[in-house]
């Protein structure tokens, strides 16, 4: 996948996905950068930014999400400070749970394939 549509689906996903759950609360996101080799780098906007659940709604819904997109390889939010092994433990707990707009969690759409 090229640079170009890898960042195109990264957008894709966060307009589909993750803004309209976040403009429920008065928040957003802006994708800051996509690199060719799948580092996603992004920001909480609006009331996002003064939450006390920023590093959850990362761990849980924002990361999660983003690493089912095919080429994303890691993402990481401006300002969130979390240890790999506390993202590993919050990824096993919410296994199953989904943050898309559809509700069909990763583990389903793969077995349809």
């Amino acid at each position: 996948m090229s640079a170009r549509s890898l960042h195109d689906e990264v957008d894709h996903v966060v307009d589909a996905d993750i803004r309209p759950l976040l403009k429920i609360h008065g928040g957003g996101i802006s994708v800051v950068a996509v690199t060719p080799d799948g580092l996603v780098r992004l920001e909480f906007e609006g009331a996002c930014r003064g939450c006390a659940l920023q590093s959850v709604t990362y761990a849980v819904g924002v990361r999660q999400r983003l690493l089912e997109v095919p080429g994303v390889v890691e993402v990481s939010m401006n300002g969130i400070k979390i240890s790999k092994t506390a993202i590993e433990r919050v990824a096993h707990m919410y296994r199953g749970y989904t943050f898309r707009m559809d509700g069909e969690p990763a583990e389903d759409r793969a077995h349809k394939g």
